[in-house]
């Protein structure tokens, strides 16, 4: 912006935008002087426009999205201009940040890294589609994910997210010809480019795939070098699902020779999870995976990443040597391994195991890993199989220390570790207490439930990091 712009809301209180936070499908969104709020702009100023924002706005105020991160609507603004004032966290910056870097810096590795690396990227998105699913739980589509209306901590260390743009909220459930097509150009899903479709929490999870797939690689999916270098009609052609993506299995035509190599930062179940949504998802919405599998897949895929005590690059415990050019080998680490408990299964009851497998293979049900020196968190996620809300919410600590991990409760409940033979047991609380443990030996095991009942337990092995 040249110059301070000044909007009037309909209270009358006077706003100064200072400049641009993100443009979507509708408007732009901007920073307000002095405060905790941004400002909405939407193109066309007509009184048509206006009344229909209005009753829109109406309608999101009645919703129950209370305990949402989401930037809620707080009043409409005065002619000329069509609109209306949010809340907004302080210190927040658009998704887009971590995609496309500050002007005069190249998108390196370097800059990847600085700009948090694998682990943040893939906790971010992973807070994003939790908010997303809790959306899509109340019967809700959010209606333009996009690297603009999504809002992230600009601290490197914290993980905060928050939805913009919540005028676009919409039921499912609202007949289609009402349902308006908004979307940002590039993260349509190919039904509502084509105006097949009205705005579904199926189109919201082909928007969040282009974001994510864009987020960890830096590479847009469907801007491959024939892209890249052709006609601008071949971009409106990616962009409509007319043409494959970048990764595509069976078609080479529009492969990429840019953006991060995909080992260094997809599990092979976010490789699937993005195969099913651009190959087969791409021609029929009901093939695309649900916003829930690709929080679950996010998040395990975060969980099972160390840090390299070199270059500080975060990647996956499953590769022998960083892979982000500093050339260190794997560091020293341990892995949280989850199972469920049977209290039937057994004498005395024991790890679950697989019915009809070979060698009595026991039921996975998560994993972590944390390096020499770090700590690991167990959320509700991972100690009690939690998919919605709070699963972040921190459960017990877990620091690795030479050959040592400590454990500690940091949600005010007392845990029991119980050893191999389950003749010793000692209680997690508060205070962290030390535990020993051996490489590719069983440790004792924590448990998250009542010995009595089915629960999920933990255990730990340490891992050298020999590249072996």
């Amino acid at each position: 912006m040249s110059k301070i712009r000044t909007v009037v809301d309909s209270n009358g209180v006077r706003y100064d935008l200072i400049g641009v936070l993100g443009r979507g499908g509708q408007g732009a969104v901007y920073a307000v002087k002095g405060g905790r709020l941004a400002v909405k702009l939407i193109a066309g100023g007509n009184q048509i426009n206006r009344e229909k924002l209005r009753n829109q706005l109406m309608h999101v105020r009645r919703l129950p999205l209370q305990e949402l991160a989401l930037a809620k609507p707080l009043e409409m603004l005065r002619p000329p201009y069509t609109g209306y004032v949010m809340e907004l966290l302080t210190g927040m910056i658009p998704l887009k940040a971590i995609v496309f870097p500050p002007k005069g810096i190249s998108p390196s590795k370097e800059w990847y890294i600085s700009s948090g690396g694998l682990r943040r990227r893939l906790l971010l998105l992973g807070r994003t589609a939790n908010l997303l699913a809790q959306l899509h739980a109340k019967g809700l589509a959010y209606s333009d994910p996009s690297l603009a209306n999504i809002f992230i901590s600009k601290d490197c260390e914290a993980h905060e997210v928050w939805l913009i743009d919540t005028d676009n909220l919409q039921y499912e459930s609202t007949p289609r010809k009402e349902r308006h097509g908004v979307f940002t150009p590039g993260y349509g899903a190919p039904e509502l480019v084509a105006g097949k479709s009205g705005v579904t929490t199926l189109t919201d999870v082909y928007a969040f795939a282009v974001l994510a797939f864009h987020c960890l690689t830096l590479a847009h999916p469907f801007i491959g070098n024939m892209v890249d270098n052709g006609e601008p009609d071949l971009e409106e052609q990616a962009f409509a699902g007319l043409l494959p993506w970048i990764d595509d299995p069976d078609d080479d035509r529009n492969r990429a020779h840019f953006g991060i190599p995909r080992h260094w930062i997809l599990s092979s179940r976010l490789v699937e999870t993005f195969a099913q949504t651009f190959c087969s998802g791409r021609v029929d919405p009901k093939a695309r995976p649900s916003i829930t599998e690709w929080m679950e897949r996010l998040y395990a895929a975060a969980d099972a990443t160390i840090t390299c005590p070199s270059c500080s690059a975060s990647y996956f415990f499953t590769q022998p040597q960083c892979p982000w050019g500093c050339g260190a080998t794997r560091p020293d680490f341990a892995t949280a391994v989850f199972h469920l408990w049977d209290p039937h299964f057994g004498p005395e009851g024991g790890v679950l195991t697989k019915p009809k497998a070979e060698k009595s293979q026991p039921v996975l049900v998560g994993h972590g890993a944390v390096s020499d020196g770090q700590t690991f968190l167990i959320t509700r996620r991972l100690a009690f199989g939690i998919t919605s809300g709070l699963v972040n919410e921190p459960v017990v600590s877990v620091t690795l220390s030479g050959d040592r991990i400590k454990l500690k409760s940091l949600d005010g409940n007392t845990y029991v570790l119980i050893s191999p033979s389950g003749k010793q047991k000692t209680e997690i609380d508060q205070r962290e207490k030390a535990l020993r443990i051996v490489e590719r030996q069983e440790s004792w095991r924590l448990h998250f439930g009542d010995e009595s009942t089915l629960h999920r337990v933990v255990s730990f092995e340490l891992r050298k990091g020999d590249g072996a």
